[in-house]
């Protein structure tokens, strides 16, 4: 995918302005490397602002310029190594970042690639066209979803629909984290294409239709795959928006075909609570504690059932475990702000509520 010109130009200015350059021969060499661009003269241009680069290896416009060549050539290394230096001349630079993960997906540095995408999605990328940043948090999008975040993964993808309300390339990869298949897109086996394609959609329409088209279409998700993992809990947390006392129905649906749903266990405390069955929410969170420790929905889930019953104290060991596996998340704080409100402990629960604006701010822009 070739970015226009203009956005080349615009997203290089915004890295700010270089100066005079250093010498004439440098000034005839980064004229003339933007003209073969413009004449879409590729190898030429990228020949001239490898030069031109040698003798100003200071010019962030010219990494930029040279990192976006090489992506559209396929030369995803060649890009990486380029935005990789112009990143560190300017760590502002939100769409450098944004290439520069694009270009590590690529290679399949996967951890890196996370890492500066995460970055370029929480910053405001001055100049830059939507395309690329629509294309940098969908991949952003795919590996929350390989590690298995898979709400996360929704939350980005559901911003990312609007500006590419056709694309069902994106779709596939959004039904992967409705379904909760820790998958990149082409691993999903071909008997399960459609299904994982249907339930994209309907991320799509969440995002830019009518509820009335949503709901059409999970009655044809729902006809069709019936039977297939995570259909049911889908839909069920559809629902929890929506149409809240219905919910139930749909995550008991799913514990009939997937007895291990976790997922489906969670969200029937959550439901419990909200209609007092405390006890038996407070049971059902022991299960899946039992049946995933690991999981801080799962320690967050019982923290809660427990606080509701009254036991303070247990509520308060499970939270603390929640933070334990998970100590960057800002909403786990005030959880453990709410129970040393209750156990009337005032050190620590100013201690967390510093915490919580904290990392509030550290994640801004941050599902």
């Amino acid at each position: 995918m070739k970015f226009p010109v203009t956005v080349l130009l615009a997203v290089g200015l915004a890295f700010g302005q270089t100066g005079a350059p250093a010498a004439d021969s440098f000034e005839t060499l980064s004229v003339q490397a933007r003209e073969a661009y413009e004449a879409d003269r590729t190898d030429q241009a990228v020949d001239l602002y490898g030069r031109a680069l040698k003798l100003k290896p200071e010019w962030t416009d010219g990494w930029w310029a040279l990192g976006m060549l090489n992506y559209e050539r396929d030369r995803y290394a060649e890009c990486r190594d380029a935005l990789t230096r112009l990143t560190k001349l300017d760590q502002a630079a939100g769409a450098g970042w944004a290439l520069l993960g694009l270009c590590e997906f690529r290679t399949k540095q996967y951890d890196l690639s996370f890492e500066h995408l995460k970055r370029a999605h929480m910053m405001v990328m001055q100049g830059a066209g939507g395309e690329l940043k629509a294309n940098a948090d969908y991949h952003l999008a795919l590996l929350l979803n390989r590690q298995g975040a898979f709400e996360v993964s929704q939350a980005v993808l559901i911003n990312v629909a609007p500006q590419l309300r056709n694309n069902k390339e994106m779709m596939v990869g959004g039904g992967l984290a409705c379904l909760r298949m820790p998958i990149f897109p082409d691993e999903i086996p071909s008997a399960d294409r459609e299904v994982v394609f249907l339930a994209g959609r309907i991320l799509w329409d969440v995002a830019t239709e009518p509820p009335q088209v949503t709901e059409t279409d999970f009655a044809t998700l729902l006809a069709k795959y019936p039977q297939f993992p995570n259909v049911h809990y889908f839909y069920g947390t559809y629902l929890v928006a929506h149409h809240p006392d219905e919910s139930a129905k749909e995550f008991l649906a799913e514990l009939k075909i997937t007895p291990d749903s976790v997922p489906s266990k969670v969200e029937l405390v959550l439901r419990y609570l909200v209609e007092q069955r405390i006890d038996e929410a407070v049971e059902l969170a022991r299960e899946a504690v039992a049946m995933s420790p690991d999981s801080v929905g799962t320690q967050l889930a019982l923290g809660k059932a427990l606080q509701a019953r009254g036991d303070l104290k247990g509520a308060l060991a499970a939270f603390l475990e929640a933070k334990r596996l998970d100590p960057i998340t800002p909403d786990i704080r005030l959880y453990l702000v709410t129970v040393y409100r209750q156990l009337g402990t005032v050190g620590p629960m100013r201690k967390e509520q510093s915490e919580y604006e904290r990392l509030k701010t550290e994640q801004k822009n941050w599902p």
